[in-house]
């Protein structure tokens, strides 16, 4: 069988791809634009509550701008994601963010100046399209960032920063709120614009991908490792491959938020508080960090593939969350969400990875998108069984979602579908 240079076969994973990555100045100006991406979300809730009892005495109105312009725009994101695919992804999310970055300085500037609510309504609309309509698209960047054999240790390398927005996103509204809570609402706008800034276009991408490539002495052909002959048709919707990891992204969604929104519940159960539920959230997201730089180490050496990976780690979860729903004492609680955690970092590597090879290029953005409402639906459908059962019950129903994707894979076949698709592409 005769092959070209296009067609030609996969080179050994790199033996350090953590060294190969800290040497990437693209890639960290990537990680910084994801973390500018993701702060704003995080620190929502609790800087528009707190604007909201400063200005108006009652955390009412701020409560109302987080429902009612959250949603909607994780439901509308992925047909916005679309759209920034055909105005050109590189052009267009830095001036969306800029857009979305002004729309946040305006809510904060529309509290001060005490603005109607249907003028803090629409400002806030537009700072969370801003968010929620790019994260695909900024998602998508990084295969023009770094080369794809590296992809799996960025993501899981990424996976750990996250755990460092998460934490911080609170403190940072803190320190702001001595100042004024206006503040806080400003330096979400500032963090948007600032991530425009970044990922301002200044040379292509296939360039700064190129350079990173030859400076490691290791070329990387040609779209490599994703599918450029996948034609449009087979989109996101009909794609059985992809449904499993949309289905994949619900269930851990649902499993963090099962763990995040349950903890203090959880502990009250058995006579703690706020302290022993912060004792335990700090171990899932500890653990979660040291599996992620563990798997971003050996991701490039791991031998089955990426279906097989996300079973063990669903069943794994499954397994932590029933024995945080039924152990009794602290240590068992401790255990559980160690485990829980010690498996997040990894499959959220795998599931955001995987999906990339089963999607045209053309519906790379949508797709990505697409994995972050799973994910949102996911995690808010903890809080809605907190809501209507107890939380014994809620705990039970954690692995719901999984055991949905686990029969997924039996019934969808993503491996088998995968390939397919990877057949079809050449």
């Amino acid at each position: 069988m005769t092959t070209d240079a296009t067609d030609a076969p996969e080179r050994p994973a790199p033996d350090r791809p953590l060294a190969e990555l800290i040497r990437n100045a693209a890639y960290w100006r990537w990680v910084a634009a994801t973390m500018l991406y993701r702060l704003p979300p995080i620190m929502a809730p609790f800087a528009l509550v707190l604007a909201s009892t400063h200005y108006t005495g009652s955390p009412a109105v701020g409560g109302m701008l987080v429902g009612f312009t959250t949603v909607p725009c994780i439901l509308i994101a992925p047909l916005f994601s679309r759209l920034l695919e055909r105005l050109g992804r590189e052009r267009w999310t830095p001036r969306v963010l800029a857009a979305g970055g002004v729309g946040r300085l305006g809510v904060a500037g529309g509290f001060a100046l005490h603005a109607p609510l249907w003028t803090l309504f629409v400002l806030s609309l537009i700072g969370n399209m801003g968010t929620f309509g790019v994260g695909g698209a900024i998602r998508t960047l990084l295969r023009t960032t770094v080369p794809q054999r590296l992809i799996g240790s960025a993501l899981s390398l990424d996976a750990v920063l996250v755990e460092l927005i998460v934490i911080g996103a609170p403190f940072v509204v803190f320190v702001c709120a001595l100042f004024g809570p206006a503040y806080a609402l400003a330096v979400m706008g500032a963090a948007m614009l600032a991530d425009a800034l970044l990922l301002w276009p200044k040379r292509s991408g296939a360039a700064v991908l190129q350079e990173a490539n030859e400076a490691t002495g290791k070329p990387e052909k040609k779209d490599d490792g994703v599918a450029p002959g996948l034609p449009d048709s087979v989109g996101v919707w009909r794609n059985p491959a992809f449904l499993f990891w949309a289905l994949v992204t619900m269930a851990f969604g649902h499993f963090l938020g099962t763990a995040e929104v349950g903890a203090l519940p959880r502990v009250t159960l058995d006579g703690g508080g706020a302290s022993e539920a912060a004792v335990l959230t700090a171990v899932l997201g500890g653990a979660s960090a040291l599996a992620g730089l563990v798997y971003a180490w050996y991701a490039t050496r791991i031998g089955v593939g990426f279906t097989v990976r996300a079973v063990v780690l669903l069943l794994t979860m499954t397994a932590a969350t029933l024995v945080i729903a039924t152990v009794s004492g602290w240590w068992g609680l401790v255990a559980g969400f160690a485990l829980l955690g010690l498996c997040a970092a990894p499959l959220n590597s795998v599931m955001t990875e995987a999906p990339g090879y089963l999607v045209p290029q053309s519906r790379m953005s949508e797709a990505f998108t697409v994995l972050v409402a799973t994910q949102s639906i996911g995690y808010a459908f903890a809080g809605v069984l907190l809501a209507g059962v107890s939380v014994h019950h809620m705990l039970l129903l954690g692995p719901a979602t999984a055991v949905v994707a686990l029969a997924a894979a039996v019934v969808l076949r993503p491996a088998r579908a995968g390939a397919a698709l990877a057949a079809a592409a050449r």
